[in-house]
């Protein structure tokens, strides 16, 4: 009895290609401040797609024998989509929070893997079949396959480690600009970081075990290996839906030249104006951007006043002033059957884990603890 074109394994590869692709355009199609975070992410997913159709092409057994796997460029494609998707990752982290020059020589760097792959499997005529560890090669070919593998399956590794600075440069970035920072998205980065990490981790132990276990059990470890692309490809959408919301409004800001002295002290009592009278960090949404328009100073000014004046950079500097509120508030007589969601959103804090933490930090306890008390901010004040 003839056996099915695509069995269960398969039809999750197909079906995962054609969601990536879908995704991609989708993508494109999407509004957005800043493109190339998207324009990244969409790469990232078309290259997910012809990994998977590739994947799809060698592996399966109807497909083996079509002439295309009797040539080198289906090997090829895969390899080089495979060592590029380290390196995407990797820059769409980092456009979260600066626009990328990718055509800079330290940037075009990154291809050289994939490029190298690609020239030594053409040039030895590496097909399909050969590729696959089932064949005995032997003497230049046998080498070429070999290298290859090693570059596809350790040269993730190291952009697993560019990408965990990346994202928390990303953190660091976005304390400077924002009072608010959603802590579920950031965690959500970690989540998809981890995610890959596993992935590429177990691809890499797939692979280092090849000669010491059975057939049977290396195809379940590749399968399930194609099972995690499919879980991150949608982990990945949505931590990419959810940061274009926020995180593609992220500007870098940089000081051109330090403050004029003479000139602080006038830009300082702006920025006093602005939190005291003005009391604008009740705003749940303000970054520096926003909050330097209103004040008629230019961000970088105010990003440099932070750090020289105050030793404080945004998030710091804001989400101090809205503790304090939170502190007087929770004091008043006529708020004491106020509930402390409601002391949070009042105090400008927009959630609640981080109004927690940074309240606890500051003054030592917890705001039920404080309320509880009764004491005065004075004794509890942090320098």
């Amino acid at each position: 009895m003839k056996t099915n074109f695509l069995n269960l394994h398969d039809l999750v590869l197909a079906l995962t290609a054609v969601e990536c692709l879908v995704l991609a355009v989708l993508l494109n199609v999407l509004p957005a401040k800043h493109l190339q975070p998207r324009r990244l992410l969409s790469f990232f997913f078309i290259l997910i797609a012809l990994v998977l159709t590739s994947t799809l092409i060698v592996w399966n057994g109807e497909l083996k024998t079509i002439a295309i796997n009797q040539t080198p460029w289906v090997v090829s494609l895969l390899a080089a989509c495979l060592l590029l998707q380290g390196p995407l990752l990797y820059f769409y982290l980092r456009s979260l929070s600066q626009s990328v020059r990718l055509l800079r020589w330290i940037n075009l760097v990154h291809l050289i893997p994939a490029l190298l792959a690609v020239l030594l499997l053409v040039s030895f005529g590496i097909d399909s079949l050969e590729w696959q560890p089932t064949t005995h090669l032997e003497g230049a070919e046998k080498l070429v396959v070999a290298i290859v593998w090693a570059l596809v399956k350790i040269s993730p590794v190291l952009y697993i480690i560019a990408s965990g600075i990346a994202e928390f440069r990303l953190r660091q970035q976005m304390r400077d600009l924002y009072s608010s920072i959603a802590e579920s998205e950031l965690k959500l980065a970690d989540a998809v970081l981890a995610g890959f990490c596993l992935h590429w981790c177990w691809s890499l132990i797939a692979y280092l075990l090849e000669g010491f276990v059975s057939a049977s059990v290396s195809d379940t470890l590749g399968i399930m290996d194609n099972y995690l692309t499919a879980i991150l490809v949608n982990t990945l959408f949505i931590f990419g839906l959810i940061n274009t919301r926020q995180l593609l409004d992220l500007q870098v800001v940089t000081v051109a030249r330090p403050v004029q002295p003479a000139k602080m002290d006038s830009k300082v009592d702006i920025i006093e104006k602005a939190v005291h009278q003005d009391k604008l960090f009740l705003e749940p949404n303000l970054n520096l951007e926003r909050f330097a328009e209103q004040i008629g100073l230019k961000p970088r000014d105010v990003s440099a006043i932070l750090k020289i004046h105050y030793q404080s950079n945004f998030f710091e500097f804001i989400n101090r002033y809205r503790v304090e509120e939170a502190k007087r508030l929770l004091l008043l007589p006529e708020l004491k059957d106020e509930t402390i969601l409601e002391i949070i959103y009042k105090s400008g804090f927009n959630s609640p884990s981080a109004f927690h933490r940074f309240f606890k930090r500051m003054v030592g306890m917890t705001p039920t603890e404080f309320r509880q008390r009764g004491l005065g901010d004075d004794q509890y004040q942090h320098s």
